[in-house]
């Protein structure tokens, strides 16, 4: 008989809550750190996306590359054995946001418009989109 493992949905709607939460953070201290790199570099355009600043301004873009590999690795050592479980669900989850963060982030710049709500708005759709997807992973790379 084959056993399959399934996914707990209250464990699955926390983690989605938890990676849209934490997708949010991270637009946060990009947005941050686009702003405190503005104000000591010469003039440039305000981004939260580490790649599209790579190309447009390289010292903000290696700037937002570093924080999130330091909050990657923040979350990355796992000691004892009573918490394991928890601990490698908030590791995977934070890795899974972090790396679709990367991608998802250049959906605003990707889709031009003038007005500021549309930007706003295209802000809290891949925070949202993210965040699912990434409580989704997390959930089935424990299964």
């Amino acid at each position: 008989m084959r056993r399959t493992s399934r996914i707990n949905p209250r464990a699955l709607s926390w983690s989605i809550g938890a990676g849209i939460g934490y997708s949010f953070v991270l637009t946060v201290i990009m947005a941050l750190s686009s702003l405190i790199v503005k104000g000591f570099y010469p003039p440039f355009e305000f981004s939260i996306a580490p790649i599209r600043s790579l190309i447009v301004s390289p010292v903000e873009g290696v700037v937002q590359v570093l924080i999130l590999l330091a909050l990657i690795l923040f979350v990355l050592p796992i000691r004892g054995n009573a918490i394991v479980r928890e601990l490698t669900s908030a590791r995977n989850l934070a890795i899974y946001t972090s790396a679709g963060y990367l991608i998802l982030s250049l959906l605003p710049y990707a889709i031009s418009t003038g007005y500021l709500q549309a930007y706003i708005g295209l802000v809290i759709a891949f925070n949202l989109i993210n965040g699912v997807i990434a409580g989704l992973a997390s959930q089935i790379s424990l299964g």
